[in-house]
């Protein structure tokens, strides 16, 4: 595949381009979709599809995207094509920002944490039900719609597990990527889960854990980072932080599952419902008596 520069290109529908962000195989633009009358983003492929495996490699993002894009957590994919001159486009949900700007002007605090979380997690679950693995959740990759909600966007890394191909090559960013990925391991559900819970502690804590300014490892280096433990989140119930080291165990076996990680950020398992009163079951031990016995919550 070419890697030249592509001059702003010419995609069906879209008029006033205007680059948003370039990056290593992509450039992101702003425009004008005329008979949708409205803005709109679209990711053209810095390169063109010049042979077979460059067009599955585009066939998959752009599936994966598909797919997720009905979730309400999850960027709008309004329309895919290519180019006249080869070039590959998606054309998406134009969104006011992300929350790698948004970090940058303050740590967010437990209570927002935990609400972009459990909706970044929600969108991760029906992912992994469809078989797709994101392998770069980071904090630009959760934007920020119109609307002031999280999205998750850029599935051009996910893979399809019916149409997973070794060839694949990872471009991850290490602050947040699990270690299993630089240690011969595959990307799995339990990976995203990793680089969420690594992201939410960077959102609060104002940079990732593990990590320090300037810090350019090597792949040794890196994989002694992982021996270091996760101290706490200054100003952040224990609970929470405990849950968010739990979701970045070296062990992928001992992370939480997405769902699992949504209902915790949710307070399923942590806050009763002030609404609801104990009783004592029938036949249940009163004070002083077996405290080993259940308890129910009922509505008074």
């Amino acid at each position: 595949m070419s890697t030249r520069q592509p001059a702003v290109p010419v995609v069906p529908g879209l008029v006033n381009l205007t680059v948003l962000a370039r990056g290593g195989h992509a450039t992101v633009y702003r425009a004008t979709q005329v008979n949708a009358f409205r803005d709109v983003a679209v990711k053209v492929e810095n390169g063109t599809l010049e042979d077979e495996r460059d067009q599955r490699r585009f066939i998959r993002e752009a599936r994966a995207a598909g797919r997720m894009s009905s979730h309400p957590h999850v960027v709008d994919l309004y329309d895919v094509g290519v180019t006249e001159d080869g070039h590959p486009y998606m054309i998406m949900e134009l969104c006011r920002g992300n929350y790698a700007e948004r970090m940058r002007t303050g740590p967010l605090g437990p209570d927002e944490a935990r609400s972009v979380g459990a909706k970044i997690a929600d969108a991760l679950v029906s992912a992994h039900n469809e078989g797709v693995v994101h392998r770069d959740v980071k904090p630009e990759n959760i934007l920020i719609t119109q609307f002031g909600e999280p999205v998750l966007a850029d599935f051009g890394l996910a893979v399809l597990n019916e149409a997973r191909e070794a060839s694949v090559t990872l471009e991850l960013t290490p602050a947040y990527a699990a270690p299993e990925m630089f240690d011969g391991g595959r990307a799995g559900p339990a990976s995203d889960v990793y680089a969420l819970c690594a992201t939410l502690y960077a959102l609060m804590r104002g940079r990732p854990p593990r990590w320090r300014d300037n810090l350019n490892p090597s792949l040794a280096t890196l994989m002694d980072l992982f021996s270091e433990r996760i101290p706490d989140l200054p100003g952040a119930p224990p609970e929470l932080s405990a849950l968010l080291r739990r979701g970045m165990s070296n062990d992928p076996a001992q992370r939480p599952t997405a769902a699992a990680l949504r209902e915790e950020l949710l307070g399923v398992h942590r806050d009763p419902d002030p609404t609801m009163v104990l009783r004592r079951l029938p036949g249940q031990p009163g004070p002083g008596e077996d405290p080993t016995q259940p308890t129910i919550r009922v509505r008074p």
